[in-house]
């Protein structure tokens, strides 16, 4: 029987495309349904929903509290009605959120940086001095390490912090691992390492392809494979784009688990057709 399947999305943007191509190639239906056009009846679901065997989540877009909540409320049900939604919103609702992404690894034994998530600047410099005054504020919501910043002075961390607690936000805040000018995303589906690159800066100690980092493929060391496939499994993450450092010491710290990775940087970096990938891990698990 012909599957359909929707892309819930924010723009058909080049991923989208891409997926598009990788469902065509499979013979395959496939509906793009922008979040922001999503609406719920009495039945729960969106008609772009209605009928489909699956549901592929390219991206979470920004909005407001209850359009966040509508368009994931809107997952949860399609969940329950049976059809299949990749990423599950479970892991979806996890991994947006840096804290409690960071909460759960780190309670499952996985090497985190020392973190505190607080609500006054008080704290946050209480924070700053125990994490021994080299720190990176991170935005609890973000994507590709905009609105991170690197504090290694006190009365500057003072202002980070004092300008949060007025704006009304968190201080999430991360002690900073000293790493080699390099971080390592290894893309994991189904519970492999489907392909791995490594990207490298020689202006930022942010390394991220979108702030103009430079990928290159790579075979990650087995520790790195070990720890972002325990990382995806936490968070219950089928597809995911786990970000780690190395410290000067060799040890490997997760930093980031992304549940709607990008493919982009990677692609340019292998022969594999990592969106022909994907389509076909959702539709086998679908079978």
């Amino acid at each position: 029987m012909k599957q359909r399947w929707v892309i819930a999305a924010s723009n058909r943007g080049w991923h989208v495309r891409d997926l598009e191509r990788a469902f065509a190639k499979r013979g395959v239906t496939c509906d793009v349904a922008p979040f922001s056009a999503l609406e719920g009846g009495l039945n729960g679901l969106d008609r772009a929903f209605d009928g489909a065997d699956g549901i592929l989540v390219r991206t979470i877009p920004a909005g407001t509290l209850e359009q966040v909540v509508l368009r994931m409320d809107l997952l949860h049900l399609a969940t329950e009605q049976g059809i299949s939604v990749t990423n599950s919103p479970r892991a979806l609702e996890g991994c947006v959120d840096k804290f409690l992404t960071t909460a759960r690894l780190g309670r499952a034994g996985i090497p985190v940086p020392a973190t505190v998530a607080c609500q006054t600047s008080a704290r946050a410099l209480e924070a700053f001095d125990q994490m021994g005054g080299d720190i990176v504020f991170k935005p609890l919501f973000g994507s590709e390490g905009r609105g991170m910043v690197r504090v290694t002075d006190r009365e500057t961390a003072w202002r980070v912090a004092t300008t949060l607690e007025r704006l009304g936000a968190v201080a999430y805040m991360q002690a900073f691992v000293r790493h080699p000018g390099w971080d390592l995303r290894v893309f994991t589906l189904g519970g492999r390492v489907l392909a791995a690159m490594t990207r490298h800066s020689k202006t930022d100690w942010r390394t991220n392809v979108a702030l103009g980092g430079e990928a290159k493929t790579t075979v990650p060391p087995a520790e790195a494979s070990e720890l972002a496939l325990r990382s995806a499994s936490v968070m219950g993450a089928e597809v995911a784009g786990v970000d780690l450092l190395v410290d000067s010491t060799g040890k490997w710290w997760v930093i980031e688990v992304n549940a709607v990775p990008g493919w982009r940087g990677l692609s340019e970096t292998t022969e594999k057709d990592i969106a022909l990938a994907l389509v076909d891990h959702v539709m086998g698990a679908r079978l």
